[in-house]
């Protein structure tokens, strides 16, 4: 595996674009939990309880998307004793200035981490590793987001 280097706000993120996905299936969940303790790893996260849900959001922070609903999932995973990722980029300066805020707040737990820029490397990482997976919307109906959740994450046995 190649290494390169992402820098977010002071982080290092190393290998993440080189991400080596174990793959997995319904009757065996090892490469699941490779892809997790890995995730953790790189961005810093507890892997004190392996057990602990992983939640991941990828997406535009943007009105249509509900960021109210975002937040709220943020801070409801925490007080639920999960741990959360979110991949998010953001056009609107007032909603950029919010979660720059949130994501200070956040900036050396063991729990949370937002990374605010686009990053395609890093969201197929975060699909591979999420246990679940938040995709909010005002009035989208369905998405890239939700085609890609199924290549990620879904097992399917016919």
């Amino acid at each position: 595996m190649k290494s390169r280097v992402v820098r977010q706000k002071g982080e290092i993120l190393q290998n993440l674009a080189e991400f080596q996905f174990s793959c997995y299936s319904a009757n065996d969940m090892q490469g699941k939990a490779e892809n997790k303790a890995a995730m953790r790893r790189n961005l810093g996260l507890s892997s004190a309880d392996d057990q602990r849900p992983v939640v991941g959001c990828i997406t535009r922070l943007v009105p249509q998307k509900g960021v109210h609903l975002i937040k709220h999932a943020i801070y409801r995973t925490l007080e639920m004793g999960g741990q959360f990722e979110l991949l998010g980029s953001c056009p609107v300066p007032h909603i950029q200035r919010e979660f720059e805020g949130i994501a200070n707040q956040f900036q050396n737990h063991e729990h949370i981490r937002l990374i605010l820029k686009y990053d395609e490397s890093l969201s197929h990482a975060i699909y591979a590793a999420s246990d679940m997976f938040i995709i909010p919307s005002i009035f989208e109906p369905c998405g890239l987001t939700q085609v890609s959740h199924l290549l990620h994450m879904l097992i399917h046995e016919f």
